[in-house]
């Protein structure tokens, strides 16, 4: 099969890929914060019990990842993402119909379970498949779409709220996914370049001609029995959790200093833009700078925009903060996959990547909730934000030993 000349069909695949991230991964996970203030004062409940609402989306999201490399092994990439990205928002649009916390719950069961049919692991394996060049690159753009999709919507979502109050949000958030991204999964995607008659970007490896390639890299048993597996996954977690915090925080976090819920939307807003142009950066960076240096330098980025949260006297602090995360909450993203591929290879990746996300799954499941709750035993978020940029500071150490282990490995 030859390349078609012309715009590579897999940039297609990339660009559903940020649909996907714009609509879904950001409304699901990036802005409940703008709603945290107006439901809890509703239901009469605490912060941290909003935020087990993202604990149960993670939990769902993580049973998937666990199993994916079952799931995609058996059933089409293309069909499963079909199939969940029309049944989730139907059950986002429940929320608008909520009357208690605990029908929150069981709704954001079924949208996580969804999003792990078609959210990180399954949009990772399509550009695995799609890409042998520019990995990075295709990674970082697909990725982007959570945080340009949060600089856009954020404010919009914000005002919103104020004008037509919370359960309304819901229903037209729903509405939009569901127009902007079904026709994406339904249309635009495709399992494997030779679906289209093409190569992967970048041409197929050498191979016998009409043999099949055989993929470079393991088994996820032959994973399991490596050390600096078991140590990369809870470094996975420790890192989601401390991105999903700054994430999902900045919004209250800011109101709580005294400024308007506008404002304070349009700061997470604005977190949100600086991480979409961070993911760019960050592909192109992997793919010239390689691992170690750019996944030191990307948790270097999440302790010191931590220290600046919790040192925020004033706004310059803030903003600082603002832009020093980008490169550290992209790498939840961007350089997990990369990561993976490169200590494990393409073999089995599915399989291995599904833990990875699982894992950082777990992070995202508890990562806001501890902050909550280390807010409502101090009544300020200070505390999390310094206990977070500690617990990353030990992870570029860890990381830096398993990253070691794993080239004497292949060596």
């Amino acid at each position: 099969m030859e390349s078609k000349k012309g715009l590579h069909y897999g940039w297609l695949i990339v660009f559903s890929c940020f649909m996907i991230m714009s609509l879904f991964l950001c409304i699901v996970m990036n802005c409940p914060g703008l709603f945290l203030i107006s439901v809890t004062e509703e239901f009469g409940i605490s912060r941290s019990q909003y935020t087990l609402n993202t604990t149960v989306i993670s939990v769902a999201m993580m049973i998937i990842s666990m199993n994916a490399g079952r799931i995609f092994s058996k059933f089409s990439v293309k069909k499963v993402m079909m199939v969940s990205s029309i049944v989730l928002p139907i059950a986002y649009f429940f929320f608008s119909k909520a009357t208690s916390i605990y029908m929150f719950y069981v709704i954001s069961a079924i949208v996580g379970l969804c999003m792990g049919l078609c959210g990180m692991v399954p949009m990772s394996t399509l550009i695995t498949r799609w890409f042998n060049e520019k990995k990075g690159l295709a990674t970082g753009l697909a990725f982007t779409g959570s945080g340009l999709g949060g600089m856009i919507l954020q404010p919009i979502i914000g005002k919103l709220i104020v004008n037509v109050g919370w359960r309304n949000t819901y229903a037209i958030l729903a509405a939009l996914m569901f127009v902007l991204v079904v026709p994406c999964t339904v249309f635009i995607i495709k399992d494997y370049p030779s679906d289209k008659g093409l190569q992967p970007f970048g041409g197929a490896p050498k191979a016998v001609e009409n043999a099949p390639v055989a993929e470079d890299g393991m088994t996820l048993a032959q994973a399991r029995k490596k050390a600096y597996f078991w140590m990369f996954l809870p470094l996975v977690t420790l890192s989601s959790a401390a991105a999903c915090s700054m994430v999902q925080n900045v919004s209250p976090y800011v109101t709580d200093l005294g400024f308007d819920p506008t404002v304070a939307a349009s700061l997470s807003a604005l977190s949100l833009g600086v991480l979409a142009a961070c993911k760019v950066i960050l592909g192109q960076i992997y793919d010239k700078k390689g691992s170690l240096f750019t996944t030191v330098m990307s948790l270097t980025c999440l302790v010191a925009a931590a220290a600046c949260y919790g040192s925020a006297v004033n706004t310059a602090f803030l903003y600082a903060g603002i832009f020093i995360s980008g490169l550290g909450i992209a790498y939840t993203t961007v350089g997990y996959p990369i990561n993976t591929q490169s200590m494990f290879g393409k073999k089995d990746y599915s399989a291995i990547y599904g833990n990875v996300a699982s894992f950082s799954s777990i992070g995202t499941a508890i990562g806001s909730p501890i902050t909550s709750m280390i807010y409502d035993a101090t009544g300020s978020y200070r505390m999390a934000w310094f206990m977070w940029a500690v617990v990353n500071a030990v992870a570029i150490v860890v990381f830096i030993a398993l990253h070691k282990m794993a080239e004497k490995d292949k060596n």
